[in-house]
């Protein structure tokens, strides 16, 4: 006689078991994508003054900061804090870089400016002089750029000259 093999009707705990399982498989992958408020910040630095007081900490000297999958490149960094979460970034660099891939396609996004304003709570940055974002289906150039990373909307500004009109350039759909 052939031994059968119980459905999933008969055993509904072993199918809740096994979305279980697969879940808490997939929760450290889920944790280390994106930037949660819950995610750790490393910051590397050749110098660090932190002001938990103020809730700000000062970074100087090839300062990289890793966030999730986020990575930030600067010669300068201010973070700010409340309750030991950081909140904002304040960048500093010739240029300063962020780059971060992007959810959909996980092509890497690279925003270079001299300053660089990383809200965190709200997946955003504001991008101040010499501001420059490549993403996979534009690139952007102008005086200021804000550049919301959750929606992938790049709003440009030019300045003042005529010569720092906003440029951009939108790269064509590969249609395979």
């Amino acid at each position: 006689m052939t031994p059968r093999l119980s459905s999933p009707q008969r055993h509904p705990a072993i199918v809740g078991a096994g979305f279980l399982l697969l879940f808490l498989l997939a929760s450290p992958v889920l944790a280390q994508q994106g930037s949660g408020s819950s995610l750790p910040v490393e910051i590397t630095a050749d110098r660090a003054e932190m002001d938990e007081r103020k809730g700000l900490g000062t970074y100087t000297g090839d300062v990289v900061v890793i966030r999730g999958d986020m990575t930030l490149e600067a010669d300068k960094v201010y973070v700010r804090t409340r309750d030991r979460r950081p909140y904002e970034m304040e960048a500093h660099g010739e240029p300063a870089r962020l780059e971060s891939p992007d959810p959909e396609t996980g092509e890497m996004r690279i925003a270079t400016a001299l300053r660089i304003d990383y809200l965190l709570n709200e997946d955003r940055m504001i991008l101040t002089d010499q501001a420059h974002v490549i993403t996979t289906n534009e690139e952007a150039r102008g005086k200021r750029i804000t550049y919301d990373l959750a929606t992938d909307v790049i709003e440009a500004e030019r300045g003042d000259g005529d010569s720092e009109r906003v440029r951009i350039t939108i790269q064509p759909r590969d249609d395979e």
